[in-house]
């Protein structure tokens, strides 16, 4: 197969440019972004008392029908946008770890999978977002596929016949373990997985698996209206393939997991691959912040930042998902929840929360912060629910106040032992986030 040539975008101008099927960057600057694990969610007869055990790593049956029936408790917060776990088709069967309700063992990217609900269900759930106004994200799988191996040699045991619709072996790396997570060279080449389930790392710098990729990808959009992308382990795929997948959507907003703490890294993605990517940066100085008390060190990543990444303003803010410990399993103290709240939803960039945040879930670490959210009964009195409503009405109103807000950057205006004052607009037209750790 023929190699792709590096090809790097300027996504300074990219970012402006309008999606063919979705949303382009600025259109999702002004939304605020709820997270879903679509299993772990609702599920459909909209019960509250079914077990899930997250450290069993099951099914527990949360469907996109669950979610179109509690879309008023996530519009409730405030919310106009909600991100999903990737809906292709999984491997079926289980596993020590347990089974592939997260999304991410990719067995055929043409077909949906079907313990989230049918095809109608999913459209059902695009039309029923749409007529509230809200935005569809997508979480997408391009960096591999997956097998389970069960404890056999992964370089051995995939039957990549049943993959598709990479079902050579030649649309993959050969195999090789990653052994230094920081070799980037290496960690794009190797595969990620285990000899459990091994993820047979596609070769996106093949022209071939390049086309295949980006007719996939053409195809689904065609079929389904959304709105944009979440890239999972963007880190791990051949970079300069980014920019080309990016052009296929018809330069659809994506944010690309790159998991580093870097803000170099982080920045250099967005200068030269991608047109967003999480603020993981400016979560671990958050964390940091109110855990530990460093607010300088905060106040000194914010500048970092800004004076680094082409536009904080589109990186995707967070302080809580599905692969990393909830900030309750740190501390218990609510008042200082309300604060890391309140930062996630005021900073720059596109706000995320992740389901459980509002009801003060404590998981700590993967499987443990995938909760099923039935269990907290919905509760829209709980005071983080009760917080971000308010924190997504203020949001709004600052950028109906003044429709530049959502591009102006951030910065320090005081920083304390314990307190930090940050202000987020125009002259006259400003918010002032004060903190206290």
């Amino acid at each position: 197969m023929k190699e792709l040539r590096p090809s790097i975008l300027s996504f300074s101008l990219l970012g402006l440019v309008h999606s063919a099927w979705g949303a382009g960057v600025e259109a999702w600057k002004s939304r605020s972004v709820y997270q879903l694990m679509t299993d772990r969610f609702a599920l459909t007869d909209l019960s509250t008392k079914a077990p899930c055990d997250t450290a069993a790593g099951l099914y527990c049956g949360g469907t996109w029908r669950g979610i179109i029936n509690n879309l008023d408790y996530i519009q409730g917060m405030g919310f106009d946008a909600i991100y999903v776990s990737p809906i292709i088709k999984n491997l079926e069967g289980r596993v020590s770890y347990g089974e592939a309700y997260h999304g991410y063992w990719a067995q055929d990217l043409y077909a949906l999978n079907e313990h989230f609900g049918t095809e109608q269900d999913f459209q059902d759930l695009i039309t029923a977002l749409h007529n509230r106004s809200m935005y569809l994200m997508v979480d997408t799988t391009i960096n591999n596929m997956a097998w389970m191996t069960n404890g056999s040699d992964p370089a051995t045991s995939v039957n990549y016949g049943a993959l598709t619709p990479f079902n050579q072996a030649s649309y993959y790396h050969p195999y090789c373990p990653i052994t230094n997570y920081e070799d980037y060279p290496l960690a794009q080449r190797c595969w990620t997985g285990d000899d459990i389930v091994a993820l047979p790392d596609l070769a996106q710098e093949k022209i071939e698996v390049a086309s295949m990729l980006n007719a996939w990808i053409k195809s689904t959009l065609a079929n389904y209206s959304i709105d944009g992308l979440r890239i999972d382990a963007a880190k791990h795929v051949y970079p300069n393939y980014l920019p080309q997948f990016f052009q296929a959507t018809g330069s659809m907003f994506m944010t690309g997991e790159v998991f580093e703490q870097s803000a170099d890294i982080i920045c250099n993605y967005q200068k030269n691959y991608l047109p967003s990517v999480p603020n993981y940066p400016i979560y671990y100085a958050v964390i940091s912040a109110f855990t530990q008390g460093n607010v300088s060190a905060l106040s000194d990543e914010i500048q970092l930042m800004s004076d680094l990444c082409p536009d904080v303003t589109a990186l995707t803010t967070f302080t809580e998902n599905h692969d990393i410990s909830r900030f309750a399993s740190y501390t218990d103290d609510l008042a200082l929840a309300k604060n890391v709240l309140a930062f996630t939803i005021l900073f720059d960039g596109v706000p995320m929360v992740y389901q459980g945040q509002e009801q003060h879930f404590k998981g700590n670490g993967t499987p443990y912060n995938r909760e099923a959210l039935w269990t907290s009964g919905y509760n829209t009195n709980a005071p983080l629910y009760q917080l971000v409503a308010t924190l997504n009405k203020v949001r709004k109103q600052a950028g109906r106040v003044d429709p530049q807000y959502y591009d102006v950057v951030s910065y320090p205006i005081y920083t304390g032992s314990s307190e930090i004052a940050i202000r987020k607009g125009n002259e006259g037209r400003q918010t002032i986030l004060v903190l206290s750790s």
